[in-house]
């Protein structure tokens, strides 16, 4: 039974541990460095030669936040990240970082952006 509740424990710090925080897009500016879910319309996108950005909250150039996908990283997802999530809401999980004064979210894995429910 110990080693029964020991597991059972461990277990639930685990979960607990890579539990993400969710904020609103509105909260963002107050949680630069930190890595959080926020779940949004893309507001408009744009596909360009070296990177895609979709904006949160608005659109340009009065977005709340904008998720950064480079050419790079294109490749893991099957369709360019604008066509499939342009005009839909979703969710996206990763580190929020200032660019030109700017709140941004970098994608590196296909596995942070989601369709929300």
């Amino acid at each position: 039974m110990k080693k029964f509740l020991l597991f059972f424990a461990f277990g639930l710090l685990a979960v607990t541990g890579r539990a993400q925080t969710t904020i609103s897009i509105k909260d963002a500016v107050n949680h630069v460095g930190k890595q959080v879910t926020i779940c949004d319309s893309v507001y408009s996108a744009r596909a360009m030669d070296n990177l895609s950005l979709m904006n949160l909250g608005g659109k340009f150039p009065k977005e709340l936040l904008t998720v950064v996908v480079f050419k790079a990283d294109r490749a893991k997802f099957e369709k360019e990240p604008v066509e499939i999530f342009e005009h839909q809401r979703i969710c996206i999980t990763g580190t929020v970082t200032l660019y030109k004064e700017k709140l941004q979210i970098v994608v590196n894995d296909p596995k942070q952006l989601k369709l929300a429910k």
